[in-house]
């Protein structure tokens, strides 16, 4: 699959508003052409030849921004070539209803040819009532009416439209008469005019829900009474009543290897030229295939007509060049420029965007590049930095623990205090021989033994008594004690001043 870029589109077509546009790109064949074509509608028309170097120039990008710039005031009609280089009459009169049966937007169902039909019975009838031939009873209130709201004046749709209706009524005698009127103020020929006014009045007034009234339509076109070509005449006759009608033949490219096509069409065009006077043709051609096929079998006279105004298209130059590429990327265009060969790409639009799609393309493979090797190398430096690499993160959901299980998984190391050595007790004891219990004599402690005496409390002496002596490994039983109270003192008082004792 391609790459999506922005110069990506290099074909434009007639009937699409050009996606982007550089306003000095092809300017001066812009003006010249609004400017022939900015005429009243009773003006006489003319042969356009628009021709460009080569293929690629923008004949059809400027065609197209041509018909946008003039909307509903003019009619463009496409001419559709195909591959047996066929233009003729009934080629030109489905090209023509295709772009009159298009709907409008919001209109309910109608379509550009339902109000083209209103419009000119509108401009057919005021001059019948004018002169009395339809009878009226304000005659002043219809003709302003005629005149000024065409569209609702002859709407068959509405049933407060009396106008419509009474046409409806009285169409087999109206009819000639509106036949009559057309053809003379068009020049035309009153047959193919009749045609048109039966047909379209059988179109316009049929109901807008009618899946038939196109194929109707159609069919009475194409059947074996009547002349294409008439029909064709008769039809840009009344449409050039209305508006400036524009007939473009874009795609001839066809036309590059059959000489007599290219002449058949050239006479074609002559020839409806010549018989509807304001009629407005541009013949869009390629410089060679002008030369090639179009001028070796035209005669003088043919020539000059078909080039009636010639309008050439020229190179791009280099402020022209930007500004296409700029208009494709805003901003960038100077720097898309510069890593181009002009001289290969050439200096005309398409292969200029062409050229810059190349670069386009080259240029974001070269940043994807660039940003796969910079991923490489983040990703490396981060291992020597940290050759352990993270374990994946679980993705299984959260389980509530209790409090000694998240203290086994993740224990919680605090630093150890800073204390002074402790002070440590050391006890010492002299054994005295007594009657029934040890006594602790004296009392010392490391630290500060020498510097606080501790005084030994004073005890009244015992009665002598004769040493103690263990001769019989069986145990002796102690011997009575005469007087206990004195040994309670003791040690409560030995209790009270150390806060433990041993007995």
């Amino acid at each position: 699959m391609a790459t999506e870029h922005p110069f990506q589109h290099l074909f434009e077509t007639l009937g699409r508003v050009p996606p982007a546009h550089a306003e000095s790109v092809n300017r001066r064949a812009y003006e010249v052409l609004t400017d022939i074509l900015t005429v009243p509608v009773e003006n006489s028309g003319r042969c356009i030849l628009l021709k460009a170097p080569r293929a690629g120039h923008g004949k059809t990008h400027l065609l197209a921004r041509v018909r946008h710039q003039f909307g509903f005031s003019h009619e463009f009609i496409a001419l559709q070539t195909s591959f047996s280089s066929r233009v003729d009459a009934a080629s030109v009169l489905d090209d023509s209803l295709r772009r009159l049966i298009r709907q409008l937007p919001a209109s309910g169902g109608l379509c550009v040819l339902d109000l083209v039909t209103r419009r000119l019975f509108s401009s057919a009838l005021q001059p019948l009532v004018k002169s009395g031939e339809v009878p009226c009873q304000d005659r002043e209130g219809a003709l302003t009416a005629l005149r000024t709201r065409p569209i609702e004046t002859f709407d068959f749709h509405h049933p407060s439209a009396v106008t419509a209706h009474w046409a409806c009524d009285n169409f087999v005698v109206l009819g000639h008469r509106l036949s009559l009127e057309l053809a003379q103020r068009s020049g035309m020929r009153i047959g193919g005019i009749s045609f048109w006014v039966e047909a379209l009045f059988r179109f316009a007034s049929a109901p807008l829900d009618n899946p038939n009234r196109v194929r109707v339509l159609v069919d009475a076109v194409h059947d074996d009474n009547g002349e294409p070509m008439e029909r064709l005449e008769a039809l840009l006759g009344l449409l050039t009543m209305l508006m400036r009608v524009v007939l473009v033949a874009d795609d001839v490219e066809v036309f590059s290897a059959d000489e007599t096509a290219a002449l058949r069409l050239s006479a074609f065009l002559g020839s409806l030229r010549h018989s509807v006077e304001r009629l407005d043709v541009i013949l869009s051609v390629n410089q060679d295939i002008w030369e090639s096929a179009f001028l070796p079998r035209l005669s003088g006279g043919l020539a000059d007509r078909l080039a009636a105004v010639g309008l050439a298209l020229e190179p791009l130059t280099n402020l022209e060049m930007a500004a296409l590429l700029d208009s494709r990327v805003p901003g960038l265009g100077t720097r898309v420029l510069k890593r181009i060969d002009v001289n290969a790409a050439g200096t005309h639009a398409r292969g200029l965007i062409r050229a810059a799609g190349i670069v386009w393309v080259e240029a974001t493979a070269a940043d994807a590049a660039n940003a796969k090797t910079a991923e490489r190398e983040r990703k490396a430096m981060q291992l020597e930095m940290d050759p352990q690499p993270l374990a994946p993160v679980s993705a299984a959901p959260l389980v509530e623990e209790s409090p000694h299980e998240l203290a086994a998984v993740a224990p919680v190391a605090w630093p150890e205090p800073v204390l002074s050595p402790p002070i440590t007790p050391t006890w010492s004891f002299k054994i005295i021989p007594v009657q029934d219990a040890l006594v602790p004599f004296e009392t010392d402690f490391e630290t500060s033994s020498a510097e606080s005496p501790v005084a030994t409390p004073e005890a009244e002496p015992f009665p002598e008594q004769s040493p103690l002596q263990i001769t019989d490994p069986q145990p002796q039983p102690a011997p009575p004690v005469t007087d206990t109270t004195r040994v309670d003192e003791l040690l409560r008082q030995f209790r009270a001043r150390y806060g433990h004792g041993t007995t």
